[in-house]
């Protein structure tokens, strides 16, 4: 794996803890924490229906089934809510999501993927 540079400033950081961008046509989700970068796949495990565009501190919930993701590990942090009505929303979970490391160089953010 190489780390790409992200066209994207690590100054958006001023005004939000989180990005989504595209890095080898795939969306993925930056996040800083304290002064850490982490990176992870932005399309929901659950279904795969919904893009994950916001972290919350370590915390990004799928704006679909409200399923709550740890940008971290990737780890499923709460299940999604379901409407058992619904047999396709029934369909197994993918955890945990992948994570690449991330890092600012030069003023960039970059993503090993």
């Amino acid at each position: 794996m190489t780390f790409r540079k992200v066209s994207i400033s690590t100054r958006v950081f001023s005004r939000r803890s989180s990005i989504l961008t595209w890095v080898n046509r795939r969306p993925v989700l930056v996040a800083k924490v304290g002064d850490s970068l982490y990176a992870m796949d932005a399309v929901c495990a659950h279904l795969g229906c919904a893009v994950l565009a916001e972290a919350n501190g370590t915390q990004v919930t799928c704006p679909a089934h409200e399923a709550v993701w740890d940008i971290r590990t990737g780890a499923l942090v709460a299940e999604p809510k379901v409407h058992p009505e619904m047999p396709c929303e029934e369909e197994g979970l993918r955890a945990p999501l992948r994570t690449y490391p991330a890092r600012e160089r030069d003023g960039f953010i970059e993503v090993d993927l």
